[in-house]
């Protein structure tokens, strides 16, 4: 019952999952999403400096979002 998957199958699932994470965080998250630990941890700060640097005050809470 507990079958590994074929290759066809793993790569319809990575197709699917990837689809799920453009969807609900769109691009360049997805992107993120899919690398490796060290080097998530690394863009996601570098997207935290970048914000800092452009003025953006990371101490309030995200209120909802704005489309």
């Amino acid at each position: 019952m507990n079958e590994p998957l074929s290759p066809a199958a793993r790569r319809r699932w990575r197709k699917i999952e990837r689809d799920f994470h453009v969807r609900a965080f769109g691009e360049e998250l997805a992107r993120i999403n899919f690398l490796p630990e060290k080097r998530r941890k690394k863009a996601v700060a570098e997207m935290i400096d970048h914000a800092r640097r452009k003025g953006v005050d990371l101490g309030r809470p995200a209120l909802g979002v704005t489309i």
